[in-house]
């Protein structure tokens, strides 16, 4: 009995080693095919803890992975800010924006080993891939054209700074800045920011504001007001014949010219054009002159040797160097000729008349005449003697006791040698003076057969009051 039962207790124990072995080959096999259904899991899906493009991806299929990278590019959005920080947001669903699928995922998810996921189960890791992305390009002007900072009503040009004239003369009216944006670097920005999903756009901080291109501290500017200023700064007032003439600034700034250079300065030619008309107005020296004689006759005296003239070149340097200075004064003109009179009629209260026909000389005073005496003019006998007549001519010096000495000939002796008591020359050598030698023989026609060398012959008591009336400058017409 005791062998029976011996053979029957190693029987048993054989069988339960037999069931312990078939069952651990179970266990192994049933881990072996978990492991595999595991593996070929994670040939489909991702680990657990996998993130891509900052998406969690877990256990997640590549076509759920690309379903999901596309709700990421549909839920973008593109904040627009503005230089006065007013921000505009425009979406990826507006631009039609879409996943390209460029398998991607597809690689990433094959080089997993998924064979070897027990070693990255858990673990997972975070993956980059390009997500390529398409969007209608067409569309991006239209919706950025519908935003407020690019409607027309709203937008402000820049301005550059500017000179502006005012009553007291130029000053710079500041730059505009504006809100005028570059819209082609805009819209080329915005499809770049598309393009890459790119969040946040600043117009300012991407310099796509258009600048004005002179501000008002500009060098150029401020040196060309200051010149300006200097040119038109001046105010001078001249007075003819009671009329007044200034140049202030409206006056100097039509005669402003620029140089090819863009330099302003004077025009010259205005300034002489205004001396000149100045002139105009004064100058009787040298033109034809009206006279009405004792008796009211009109004659006109082609040469006239007396009244004003206007030193136009010295008057013109005047102008420009007041101008220069920026002067504001009364201002005189030169003249190379002075009138004893002014206005239409510049006589003046003292002058001298003269008729070779009648043989007569008279000397007003006041509108009154003074002397009225015969005289002996040139011999008209003789060539070269008569008397210079339909002229006006000034006293230019006078003197008494003086002795005249006629012509020299070769040898230096003079033609003729006379002492006068009174010397009075207006033409040249011809001149009224006294003549001892004529006792009371004047008027009448002396001249014509005995007359002077061209002097005005004439009685000593006459040729006395005309001295002490008259004075150098003082007017003779001889007609």
């Amino acid at each position: 009995m005791s062998k029976k039962k011996g053979r029957r207790r190693k029987k048993r124990k054989q069988k339960k080693i037999l069931i312990g072995v078939y069952t651990g080959l179970i266990l192994l096999l049933a881990v072996a095919a978990g492991y595999i259904w595991r593996s070929n899991y994670y040939k489909t899906h991702f680990y657990k803890d996998t993130w891509i493009n900052g998406q969690d991806c877990s256990y997640l299929t590549a076509s759920e992975v690309k379903n999901l990278l596309q709700e990421t590019v549909s839920e973008y959005t593109l904040s627009i800010k503005t230089k006065e920080d007013e921000i505009y947001t425009v979406t990826g669903p507006q631009f039609h924006l879409t996943y390209v699928d460029d398998k991607g995922v597809d690689k990433l998810l094959a080089e997993q080993k998924p064979m070897q996921w027990i070693l990255h189960a858990f673990k997972g890791g975070k993956y980059e891939v390009s997500a390529n992305t398409t969007y209608e390009e067409d569309a991006v002007e239209p919706i950025l054209r519908s935003l407020p900072f690019m409607n027309e009503a709203n937008i402000t040009q820049p301005q550059d700074a500017a000179l502006q004239e005012t009553d007291s003369g130029y000053v710079i009216t500041p730059e505009v800045e504006g809100n005028a944006l570059d819209e082609d670097k805009v819209i080329s920005l915005v499809k770049e920011a598309v393009q890459n999903e790119t969040t946040e756009l600043s117009l300012a901080d991407q310099d796509c504001y258009l600048k004005p291109t002179v501000y008002q501290n500009d060098e150029a500017l401020n040196q060309q007001m200051n010149t300006l200023n200097s040119l038109t700064g001046a105010k001078l007032t001249y007075t003819v014949k009671g009329t007044t003439s200034t140049i202030d600034h409206a006056v100097l700034k039509s005669w402003l010219v620029q140089d090819e250079n863009g330099n302003y300065s004077i025009d010259e030619s205005k300034e002489e054009e205004f001396i000149n008309q100045l002139a105009d107005q004064i100058d009787t020296y040298g033109k034809s002159r009206k006279f009405t004689t004792h008796d009211g006759a009109q004659i006109t005296l082609a040469t006239n040797k007396y009244g004003w003239q206007v030193d136009r070149e010295k008057s013109l340097e005047d102008l420009k160097e007041a101008l220069a200075e920026g002067k504001e004064q009364e201002m005189e003109l030169s003249y190379s000729h002075k009138a004893k009179g002014s206005g239409d009629n510049d006589l003046g209260d003292v002058y001298v008349e003269i008729s070779i026909d009648r043989q007569t000389m008279w000397c007003y005073k006041n509108g009154q005449v003074v002397v009225e005496t015969p005289v002996v003019t040139g011999d008209i006998s003789k060539a070269g003697r008569a008397t210079p007549k339909n002229g006006c001519w000034p006293i230019f010096w006078k003197t008494t006791e003086y002795t005249m000495n006629g012509p020299r000939d070769e040898n230096g002796t003079p033609e003729y040698t006379t002492f006068v008591h009174y010397w009075m020359p207006f033409n040249g050598g011809v001149g009224i003076h006294d003549l001892a030698s004529r006792g009371n023989n004047f008027g009448g026609d002396i001249y014509k057969t005995n007359g002077s060398h061209g002097c005005i012959n004439t009685p000593l008591a006459a040729v006395k009051t005309i001295y002490e009336t008259v004075s150098v400058g003082t007017p003779v017409i001889v007609y």
